[in-house]
């Protein structure tokens, strides 16, 4: 009739679930990122706006760029130079202003400065020197030079 029943096996204990991950790592990451990001941009912004903040460094840079004589504009003054590379924009007030830039022609080809580089500054008439810049091969840009008298 009845059996005696065997051992008894308690039922299988339910895993407790645990907390929830959490994610302070993540968001300490984050949060770490954007005050870099922040730093960084504000940093840029200062230097751009006030480049001799930094001192001598950017102050370098800034007069580096604005040296070059890629960026002169009609009534800069440029160093005397033997070659294009070693062209520089200087204070017309500088000992070393020994031109002045009295005509820019734009968009220039190195072949077509070759064919008509005298004519190319007749529309300036105080012009004595002219100077193309460009990549070789390429378009550049005519420089009309008259000698700077200080």
């Amino acid at each position: 009739m009845y059996e005696q029943p065997g051992p008894q096996v308690p039922p299988a204990p339910y895993a407790v679930p645990g907390p929830p991950p959490r994610k302070t790592g993540r968001i300490v990451a984050i949060v770490v990122a954007a005050v870099l990001l922040l730093c960084c941009c504000g940093g840029g912004l200062f230097v751009a706006l006030r480049p001799d903040a930094l001192g001598g460094f950017a102050k370098d840079i800034v007069d580096a760029v604005n040296s070059d004589v890629a960026n002169a504009e009609v009534g800069d003054c440029v160093n005397d130079f033997a070659k294009v590379e070693d062209a520089r924009i200087v204070d017309c007030a500088s000992t070393d202003a020994a031109n002045k830039v009295v005509g820019v022609v734009d968009d220039v080809t190195e072949s077509e400065f070759t064919a008509k580089e005298q004519a190319l500054c007749n529309a300036f008439p105080t012009w004595e020197q002219v100077v193309w810049i460009g990549k070789r091969g390429g378009n550049g840009d005519v420089w009309c030079l008259a000698p700077h008298k200080s």
